[in-house]
């Protein structure tokens, strides 16, 4: 367990995706900070929502390419000149 918490260190100093997989599904986040003493792993999903996730539900995790922004919210701005 030590490794991987070097692992998801350097990931989140790097600002890498990751690819987790849990028992409810897989999905991609943008990891942020890591806290060993509760076993979280605090991440931004795709909609950029913070969110945590328990060390204990992580089946996998891996670092993952994302093709254009991290960043897919429905952008809705109001022009006025």
């Amino acid at each position: 367990m030590r490794e991987t918490y070097k692992q998801l260190m350097t990931w989140i100093q790097q600002k890498q995706p990751v690819k987790i997989k849990t028992h409810q599904g897989e999905a991609t986040f943008l990891p942020v900070k890591l806290y060993k003493d509760t076993r979280k792993l605090f991440v931004y999903n795709r909609k950029m929502r913070l969110t945590n996730i328990c060390l204990d539900d992580i089946i996998s995790i891996r670092p993952t390419r994302i093709y254009g922004s991290f960043d897919i919210r429905d952008e809705k701005f109001v022009h006025t000149h």
